[in-house]
């Protein structure tokens, strides 16, 4: 095993040179953006051969929609190793590195309660797509009846927590402090959101993208977001398990103010934090990570305006 991770490391080496901090970060949003499409095509050769795509209704078929949604952590996990063994970082010193206070846990909670507030921005939005015609790509889950609750939130929220926040508030952010708190936190919210290629979705993805980057920052761990985009996840799977779609006006209006409370509390908690944050860094090094992301920063917007395009005109 460990001869063969010298190896990898070896070519590796000859190909992209030793790793570094700005370097790693450029390169994990790429590799995170092309890995997905690698496991779908092998995914969907493997449906093919074996002549299961021909099946009719497949795309409705749970265990289609299972193996659907386990596509981008499996693809997530085997960026993960890559990196860990490409910067010969041992899995258990990356654990143990996650260490933070429980503070950061309660302020995450109360984080991810406020930001319900901003999805209204994307109600906001997406009239306005609707506007023009736009029609967003249907989302599916699998049966959520009896033990497939559980497996939906293994699925959907558990590991997609997990796996994102481990690329993208993990390895990504690291290398952003020539950037400083403020771009780090813009940026990675951004590439967040340009990831998921889904336009109706992109304001409020910004939104949790950049407080998930904020809390990571402060807290020096990406535990406190993991339960964080666990319970954002989570939510929905809930909400459409109890089939609650809208609330009646004075619980909408009661629960709007909370969520706004509860995101103010937690950013001033977050601003009056004295943990050091990230410094300004050199224009060449912020250069060099935009230029190491520029791939999968071009493959993310090629794909989020194919799904716009495809959905003013479908």
């Amino acid at each position: 095993m460990e001869r063969n991770q010298n190896q990898n490391r070896g070519l590796l080496s000859s190909l992209i040179g030793e790793p570094d901090p700005v370097k790693t970060s450029g390169l994990t949003f790429s590799a995170a953006t092309f890995a997905p499409l690698v496991v779908a095509f092998a995914f969907m050769l493997v449906l093919s051969i074996s002549g299961l795509s021909a099946q009719e209704g497949i795309e409705t078929a749970d265990w289609y929609l299972y193996c659907s949604y386990l596509i981008n952590p499996l693809a997530f996990a085997a960026v993960a190793w890559w990196l860990l063994s490409w910067t010969k970082t041992p899995v258990r010193q990356a654990i143990k590195a996650q260490k933070c206070s429980w503070k950061y846990f309660l302020i995450a909670l109360l984080m991810q309660f406020g930001l319900l507030a901003l999805s209204e921005l994307n109600g906001l939005f997406l009239e306005f797509l609707g506007a023009f015609g736009y029609v967003g790509p249907e989302i599916r889950l699998p049966s959520l009846d009896g033990f497939g609750f559980v497996g939906v939130l293994l699925v959907v929220a558990v590991l997609p927590a997990i796996f994102e926040e481990i690329i993208f508030r993990g390895f990504l952010l690291k290398g952003m402090k020539p950037f400083g708190t403020l771009g780090a936190v813009l940026l990675c919210g951004g590439l967040f959101a340009l990831y998921h290629q889904n336009p109706a979705q992109t304001i409020y993805q910004f939104c949790c993208g950049a407080a998930f980057a904020f809390v990571a920052i402060k807290a020096g761990s990406i535990l406190p977001t993991v339960f964080s985009h666990f319970l954002n996840n989570a939510y929905i799977i809930v909400m459409t398990k109890l089939g609650v779609t809208a609330f009646p006006t004075p619980v909408y209006i009661t629960l709007l103010i909370l969520e706004i409370l509860s995101l103010i509390a937690a950013m001033v908690c977050l601003f009056l934090d004295k943990k050091p944050e990230n410094g300004e860094g050199d224009k060449a090094e912020r250069k060099r990570l935009l230029l190491y992301a520029l791939p999968g920063i071009v493959l993310c917007v090629v794909m989020w305006l194919s799904v716009l395009v495809s959905g003013l005109i479908g």
